[in-house]
């Protein structure tokens, strides 16, 4: 099977900007000392950009256009409504997809999404009293006259609620809201970032982290616990423990399927085929890359990109050679 080429490419996971407005704690955009990533808020992808590296025959191709935010929220993007438009004109049937905290720009521009049929999931976490705990920096009521003026305006939306200790007892609560105020669906899960690698490939598993003059805790619940309550779903995702199977099995590339070729482009140019590689020139990628131009859409074309060294390396790796990366083993797991 061949890997991720631009004839047949499905997905693009763009991130639009490294800009947020929030300041979440277990966010990549921070260290593990929540000291700020010296590689963000410096880029926007500009409508130029969209036009002239990625083109009329790519987007024209593609099922989805996801902006999922893993070191900036798209709404900080000042071109997001006419890059949104862009991708309708080119494609009408392509699906938008954008993760947001809801705290940024005004009730217009929330309009002009639902307008625009973007499928929005909004990261709350929590209710007015808590969801700020997390969600650093969003206020309660631009987020709630965004999500109002969104749904009322016909837009699609999922409430994506993260739980921690000091929420946990308002997930109910929050999915009874979220149906009063319109919501299309409403989930709610953990997050895997307690377990985390950093940049020298050290581990941490941690319970609390100091925020200011308070500490966020994990939720209370017995490890390895799923567990189903009407619309919630509660779950804990683990680290894959690497065993013999390393280098002699397959991975099972979640980028790579039968019905889906996906990218991932940051803000600054770089091409990876998932999120969870991140920041190339600080993680695990930068152990196999020699030349960062070469992956980089401001210098590189994609098909070039795509047909180099650094995806071929990805290729050989997660078919058993020695470049495998850990980063692949643990996500995506083996067959």
């Amino acid at each position: 099977m061949a890997y991720i080429t631009t004839d047949n490419l499905t997905h693009i996971m763009a991130e639009m900007t490294d800009y947020c407005n929030a300041a979440c704690p277990l966010c990549q955009r921070y260290d593990w000392n929540l000291n700020l990533s010296e590689t963000v808020n410096k880029n926007h992808t500009t409508l130029q950009f969209v036009k002239e590296r990625i083109g009329n025959t790519i987007i024209a191709q593609l099922d989805t256009w996801m902006c999922q935010g893993t070191y900036g929220d798209a709404t900080m993007n000042p071109e997001t409504v006419e890059i949104f438009l862009y991708l309708r004109e080119v494609n009408p049937n392509i699906r938008i997809e954008m993760w947001s905290n809801g705290g940024a720009r005004d009730a217009q521009f929330w309009q002009r999404m639902a307008e625009l049929k973007v499928n929005v999931i909004f990261g709350i976490d929590g209710l007015e009293d808590t969801n700020h705990l997390y969600r650093r920096n969003v206020k309660w009521s631009h987020l709630i006259r965004n999500v109002k003026s969104f749904i009322d305006n016909g837009g699609k939306a999922t409430w994506s609620f993260l739980i921690f200790k000091h929420n946990q007892h308002q997930v109910q609560e929050a999915t009874q809201l979220s149906k009063e105020i319109g919501f299309t669906h409403f989930e709610s899960n953990f997050s895997e970032r307690w377990q985390d690698f950093n940049s020298a490939g050290e581990y941490r598993d941690i319970e609390t982290i100091t925020v200011d003059d308070y500490k966020l805790e994990k939720p209370e619940q017995p490890k390895d616990f799923i567990k189903h309550t009407g619309d919630v779903v509660l779950s804990k995702n683990t680290m894959h423990e690497e065993t013999d199977d390393f280098l002699s099995k397959k991975i099972q590339c979640d980028s790579c399927l039968p019905r889906k070729k996906q990218i991932y482009l940051r803000a600054n140019g770089y091409v990876s085929p998932c999120c969870f590689l991140g920041d190339v020139e600080v993680n695990e990628p930068k152990n196999i890359i020699n030349d960062y131009k070469q992956i980089n859409l401001n210098y590189t074309s994609l098909q070039e990109i795509l047909n180099g060294e650094y995806f071929f390396d990805l290729y050989q790796g997660i078919n058993g050679s020695e470049k495998r990366l850990r980063s692949c083993y643990n996500m995506c797991g083996v067959n």
